[in-house]
């Protein structure tokens, strides 16, 4: 299971609720619940608990075929689209959006059904990726996904490396947000 998420807020407070939603995933996902009934009960959980704090997720289920190939359940819960690179060089968004857990009491989180071949990998990031800025300009999403199309071939480290740094040298100020970039890859032989 691989899970990237940004809560709201900072400090001490955020921090509670990154504990809780961790928690909360933890036990439901080992007690054999669906990504989706997961979602579901964090999202009842952050309402009743969170207090006022709300979070967006994305939760891959990876699972690998015997042809090599890793099959991905892509279920994205506000969270930003994720970047499939494919060993090509071609880069695209995948998944569809949903809503950020612990607004509102019922949410949407499509799922997106994924195969990468080996190769290919699936890159995730929180928004102080996108959102960093240089005077009004935003690094932005289409910039992260023309920067990841030349990673293609790179291991999933150097490829998450090579974006952080592209990320942060986008501005000569401090990152005010947390950046953080998560590169699921096939590294199975083709």
């Amino acid at each position: 299971l691989v899970v990237v998420g940004d809560v709201s807020g900072k400090g001490v407070p955020a921090a509670t609720v990154t504990g809780l939603v961790r928690n909360v995933i933890r036990v439901l996902v080992g007690d054999g619940r669906s990504l989706p009934d997961a979602l579901v009960r964090l999202n009842q959980t952050l309402v009743e608990r969170g207090a006022g704090r709300y979070c967006t997720l994305a939760l891959a289920a990876v699972g690998r075929t015997a042809g090599g190939q890793l099959t991905v359940s892509l279920h994205l819960a506000g969270h930003d689209r994720p970047v499939l690179l494919r060993a090509d060089g071609r880069a695209s968004f995948v998944g569809a959006g949903g809503t950020a857990l612990g607004l509102l009491d019922s949410i949407t989180s499509p799922v997106a059904e994924l195969r990468l071949d080996p190769g290919d990998a699936l890159i995730f990031y929180t928004d102080g990726v996108t959102e960093r800025r240089r005077g009004r300009e935003l690094f932005g999403t289409e910039r992260l996904r023309d920067a990841a199309a030349p990673l293609a071939g790179y291991s999933a480290e150097v490829v998450a490396a090579r974006l952080r740094s592209t990320a942060i040298n986008f501005s000569a100020e401090s990152p005010r947000d947390d950046i953080a970039i998560l590169v699921l890859r096939n590294d199975a032989s083709g």
